[in-house]
Parts: structure tokens; C-alpha cells; sequence
């Protein structure tokens, strides 16, 4: 009843999920600027904490040039390190499929990107804004190797850190290409919402092709054992209630 429950919720969220994206979609087509994400923009410009300018400045930077490249690398050698090789290259196909759906849809929204008229623009980019595609990069690739690591080891101080830095990159990269002036939030919201999904599609086929777990060898014989007991038992008793019959 539980798991019924949640794979309904599962399906609901996904859902509504579908639908966000496609309505910010349409609005984004047709209101390249939007009140909104002028108000949002500025107010994560003005935190004037080092730190946080810091973080949400370089936090970008592993989705420009070569680094992205070296993050599908980075995520592949990690995840055959723990034996999931499978996953590994289902980790770098998705990510390339899901990054190559965003620029499709760039091209089809063509909504152009933050300009100086109205926010802080730390670099000018030549392409399309919505979805962003940081997010979709971000979100897709250390999100899954955050499922698989999660699922596949054990507690420890070294999986719980990586852990963290997953989460953290997944988390601080929206407000990154908010903060850097190369998104409007809605294009980020897009972002998540898009490579949610596709997430959640990427686990659904990861599970799907893990194969099953045999039962180990010494249950094997265990399971066979009760059953010859069995089988004894019964053939016992079909003995006696003959033997009674005759009698």
C-alpha cells in the first residue's frame, strides 16, 4: 500500500513537473523579460558577503570549455571505482543527451539572454537562455552519480564529503548563473524542472537494467535441503495413512 502511495505521489509530482515546464515555456516565449526576474536577479546581485559572491561567482565554472568535459570524466572514473560500470556510461550518455534536449529547446524558445540594460552581466553569451543549460549539465550528471554513490556504499566519511559536494554543486549552480548575470531565475526554474525529470527517467532506467540479485550459493542448498525435508515428510505420511488403509 506504502509503495503504491509513493509511486502515485512519484507520478503526480512528475507530473505537475511536466506541466511547470511547459507553461514557463510558453510564458518565456512570448515575455523574453519578466518583472519578476528583474527583482530576483537584483536581489541576488546585492548580497554584499564575500563568500557568498565568491562561491556563486566560480561555482559556474566546471560547464565552461574543457571543464565540462573533465566533469563526465570525473563522474565516469568515480563510478566505475565502485563497480558500477554500467552506470557509468549511462551517466555521461545521459548527460549529453539531456545537455543536447536543452540547446534544442533554446532554439526553439529563443529567449535571449540577461543584458546590461537591466542587471549585472558578468559575461555576455552569444546563445539562446532558456532552459539554462548549467543547470540541465549540474543537476543530470551529479545527480545521478550522487543516486548511484548513495545507493552503492556504505556510510563514510569519504562518501558522505563527495556526497556533500555533489549536492552543493546541484544546489548552487541556479543561483550561480543567476548571480553571474547569464540567467534569469525563470530560465534556471526551467532548468531544474527539466533535468528533474530527466533524472528521474535516468534512475528509472538504471534500475531497469541492474540485473537481479541471485540468492547466494549457500541458500541455495539451504532452500534445497527444506525441500528434500519436506518431501520426506510427505512421503512418510502417505506411507502410513497407506499402511492404515490395508489395515
Amino acid at each position: 500500500m506504502l509503495t503504491t502511495l509513493r509511486a502515485r505521489a512519484a507520478i503526480a509530482i512528475a507530473i505537475l513537473a511536466l506541466i511547470g515546464f511547459v507553461v514557463l515555456a510558453a510564458v518565456v516565449h512570448t515575455h523574453a523579460v519578466l518583472p519578476i526576474d528583474i527583482a530576483v536577479t537584483r536581489a541576488v546581485q546585492a548580497v554584499p558577503l564575500p563568500f557568498y559572491q565568491w562561491v556563486l561567482t566560480n561555482v559556474s565554472d566546471l560547464g565552461f570549455g574543457l571543464a565540462g568535459p573533465l566533469t563526465y570524466v570525473a563522474v565516469f572514473v568515480l563510478l566505475v571505482a565502485i563497480g558500477r560500470r554500467r552506470d557509468a556510461v549511462l551517466a555521461v550518455a545521459s548527460v549529453l543527451l539531456a545537455s543536447g534536449l536543452g540547446g534544442a529547446i533554446k532554439i526553439a524558445i529563443g529567449r535571449t539572454r540577461p543584458t546590461a540594460a537591466y542587471v549585472h552581466v558578468m559575461r555576455v553569451l552569444g546563445d539562446k537562455s532558456f532552459p539554462s543549460g548549467h543547470v540541465i549539465h549540474y543537476t543530470v550528471l551529479f545527480g545521478f552519480a550522487f543516486y548511484i554513490l548513495r545507493q552503492a556504499r556504505p556510510r563514510s566519511l569519504w562518501r558522505d564529503a563527495v556526497l556533500v559536494a555533489l549536492a552543493l554543486l546541484v544546489a548552487l549552480v541556479g543561483p550561480s548563473r543567476v548571480y553571474r548575470g547569464e540567467h534569469w531565475p525563470t530560465d534556471v526554474l526551467g532548468g531544474y524542472l527539466l533535468a528533474g525529470l530527466w533524472l528521474t527517467g535516468t534512475i528509472l532506467l538504471s534500475r531497469a537494467l541492474a540485473p537481479r540479485q541471485r540468492l547466494p550459493q549457500t541458500l541455495h542448498r539451504d532452500v534445497d535441503a527444506d525441500e528434500d525435508a519436506q518431501r520426506v515428510e510427505a512421503e512418510g505420511l502417505r506411507s502410513q495413512r497407506n499402511a492404515q488403509s490395508h489395515v
